[in-house]
């Protein structure tokens, strides 16, 4: 399973290598997003961004627009940070230079994140662009610590797929403490 399979993989609710609307809607309220939150990005990922189509092996569309996690590498495009590669490996290299093209070792704020969706900008690659920038607009909505801060190590967590377990299960163990106060 390569890096962006792992990223991917939480989404796969029963782990068998696809992942339906209803999974993506799942993992999202798993995460803490809101209903509306969580139906727009299952909107925009699996009815409006072509991503299913992009991860089939055939010409003909799943009736249930699942993304298959085996071909999700083909969803790369120009406007990325470069940190996976075509086939879906993860370049280090380029996840220390996220760091260098910020100038800080956290996202501090979310015109951070504005300032790392414009540098990665490709001019031609629109719809590039702004699965770019929701992707790190969702990051930074559910990975900020309690300063308001996404640190370099939730960063790599996120790339390496640990993150969105690690939020989840924080959420769980604070419904649970909550629970039995």
């Amino acid at each position: 399973m390569t890096v962006l399979q792992q990223h991917c993989g939480f989404w796969d609710r029963d782990n068998d290598g696809r992942i339906y609307p209803l999974d993506t809607y799942l993992g999202c309220r798993e995460l803490g997003m809101s209903v509306a939150l969580s139906l727009g990005f299952m909107w925009l990922l699996h009815f409006t961004l072509l991503v299913p189509y992009m991860t089939q092996d055939n010409w003909i569309l799943h009736p249930y627009l699942c993304i298959y996690l085996k071909n999700i590498h083909r969803i790369k495009h120009a406007s990325d940070s470069g940190v996976y590669d075509e086939e879906g490996r993860m370049y280090p290299a380029k996840l220390e230079q996220i760091w260098s093209t910020l100038g800080a070792e956290e996202l501090r704020s979310y015109d951070d994140v504005k300032r790392l969706v414009w540098a990665n900008k490709d001019v031609g690659d629109f719809i590039g662009w702004l699965a770019s920038f929701i992707s790190w607009s969702l990051l930074w909505l559910v990975a900020r610590d309690e300063r308001g801060v996404v640190s370099r190590e939730a960063l790599r967590c996120c790339y390496d797929g640990t993150l969105f377990y690690h939020i989840a299960e924080r959420r769980r163990a604070r419904a649970m403490e909550s629970k039995y106060e």
